[in-house]
């Protein structure tokens, strides 16, 4: 009796450890993150292509600036690790406009000054006037995509702070794209969405202007905020806010150029989640 005993509590054991570790490579190769030194929430957010509130939730983290190196965090959704590296940004640049500072346009793109500064041979950064093109340095975590979950659908990631935005399909970024945001007073909803409304173009009754390739996202009062080219006058098809995108300054929804607000519209979908970040 007591040799039997023995040997159902070796098997035991051995069962025991033997789900424990498989429950520890689930866990590694799907869904949790180890924080490294200089990842915020909401860069974490980004590489996996969920919201960072998501991530707090998921957490039971009530502030999200108090993560720390070393730290476990379950990835919401069966995010796929990517090890906690992003995307090479492409090669980007910007146009100066009113009341652009050097250290708004590095905090924009993720970058700092400094770098922004040396890469386009600036000498004095308070030297930069509108209308200058100014080339953005690799290494920005705002310019790179997040990493989408492998075999993930269609899906469209709007980062507020950065005013960028990307788009997957099957688990693989084919759209990367700069884009506008509320402006102060009318601040884009963060979250998670569907999209909820898709037409050619919508009528903002509110401004007197058609928003060309529409996708709802949510209602915001009585009106509905969504994503959309850029806007234009119907008397005589004059755009509203032409060379401004990548400036907060939309009425609450997210606005990419037409050419690529027609690229997203093609293959949206009702239905189709749509991720802002702050």
């Amino acid at each position: 009796m007591g040799r039997t005993r023995l040997i159902l509590t070796f098997v035991f054991s051995v069962l025991l450890l033997l789900l424990l570790a498989a429950t520890n490579a689930d866990a590694d190769s799907g869904g949790v993150h180890v924080v490294r030194s200089g990842e915020t929430l909401a860069s974490i957010a980004r590489n996996y292509g969920v919201s960072a509130s998501a991530i707090a939730r998921a957490n039971g983290i009530s502030n999200p600036d108090l993560i720390r190196v070393g730290q476990r965090l379950v990835i919401p959704g069966g995010g796929s690790s990517s090890g906690g590296t992003v995307a090479k940004p492409a090669a980007r640049t910007y146009v100066v406009k009113a009341g652009d500072t050097l250290n708004a346009i590095a905090r924009r793109f993720g970058v700092s000054a400094a770098s922004l500064a040396a890469a386009n041979g600036l000498s004095n950064p308070n030297n930069i006037r509108i209308g200058m093109t100014l080339r953005i340095p690799s290494g920005g975590g705002a310019v790179a995509g997040p990493a989408a979950p492998s075999g993930a659908g269609t899906r469209f990631v709007a980062d507020l702070s950065a005013q960028h935005c990307w788009l997957y399909k099957n688990g693989k970024l084919i759209g990367d794209w700069v884009c506008s945001s509320g402006r102060k007073g009318a601040r884009t909803m963060p979250g998670t969405f569907k999209v909820q409304s898709k037409l050619q173009r919508a009528w903002g009754s509110a401004w007197n202007f058609w928003m060309p390739y529409w996708l709802g996202i949510y209602w915001a009062g009585k009106t509905e905020n969504g994503i959309h080219g850029l806007p234009y006058n119907p008397s005589n098809g004059r755009k509203t806010w032409a060379g401004m995108v990548g400036t907060p300054i939309t009425f609450g929804c997210i606005m990419l150029d037409d050419v690529n607000a027609k690229k997203l519209w093609e293959v949206a979908y009702i239905g189709m989640p749509v991720i802002i970040q702050p």
